[in-house]
């Protein structure tokens, strides 16, 4: 058997200055970055290094997370706020959002969402998206770890993979699955195992055939939705019709 040695990328230590902004500790590792809390001035801010590699492998495609976010103004939306780029390191700011990503809500807290919680969270990123499909840009990353949730504020997180939509690769439809399989991390989060056999999602959980319908639109069972309107348009119907999910303002 032949070993092969993978080395980790070296993690800066908390008190550790980079281009003036001291490291807290690090957040977190992603394909193209390692996520690091810092503070500058006793404020606190995210800073992302880019993985060489991921520069070498991607090229020009890693600028497209920095181009589209200094595009954007949303606040539930991190802004960049500052670049650090040399012969070392290619590093951007951002503002720092505070709350728990819901993978760590559901996997470190074990939080059961309600009814309810799920409502807000969805109709909360539905705007996020509508916003960037509006502005013709697809996020391709809709996942729990890329979702905080601090008390009634919904941020979405990590734009590595967002691109501007087409007619080919990068369509609307992609985010519509995420979120769909989001929502599923959600009602799993209540879900109470009866039998060993395992089932389809659509079997085992107690959904409404309007949620049901809902939820295989956006993950390409039936028909798929065409756009953010029509999804919006159906979940905000959950939360008006009696025993479905509870309307909450938003």
């Amino acid at each position: 058997m032949v070993m092969m040695l993978f080395f980790r990328r070296k993690i800066y230590p908390p008190g550790y200055l980079l281009g003036g902004y001291r490291i807290i500790r690090l957040i977190g590792e992603g394909r193209f970055g390692m996520c690091y809390l810092v503070d500058l001035d006793d404020k606190k801010y995210v800073l992302k290094e880019i993985k060489p590699k991921a520069i070498k492998k991607s090229g020009f495609k890693i600028v497209f997370e920095e181009e589209i976010l200094l595009g954007i103004d949303n606040p539930s939306i991190p802004k960049i706020v500052d670049t650090i780029k040399n012969n070392k390191i290619y590093a951007y700011i951002l503002e720092y959002k505070k709350g728990k990503t819901i993978e760590e809500m559901l996997f470190g807290d074990n939080h059961v969402f309600t009814p309810s919680e799920i409502y807000k969270v969805g109709v909360k990123l539905i705007d996020i998206m509508k916003y960037l499909h509006e502005r013709n840009i697809v996020h391709r990353d809709i996942r729990v770890p890329n979702v905080i949730i601090d008390e009634e504020e919904v941020y979405l997180i990590d734009f590595g993979l967002a691109r501007l939509i087409n007619s080919k690769k990068y369509i609307p439809s992609v985010d519509f699955s995420y979120f769909g399989q989001l929502l599923l991390y959600l009602y799993y989060s209540s879900f109470k195992k009866t039998n060993k056999k395992s089932e389809p999602w659509y079997d085992e959980l107690d959904l409404s055939l309007n949620e049901l319908n809902f939820l295989k639109r956006l993950l390409g069972l039936n028909e798929r939705y065409k756009n953010i309107y029509a999804v919006e348009r159906d979940f905000l119907e959950l939360g008006v019709v009696p025993g479905l999910l509870p309307c909450t303002a938003k």
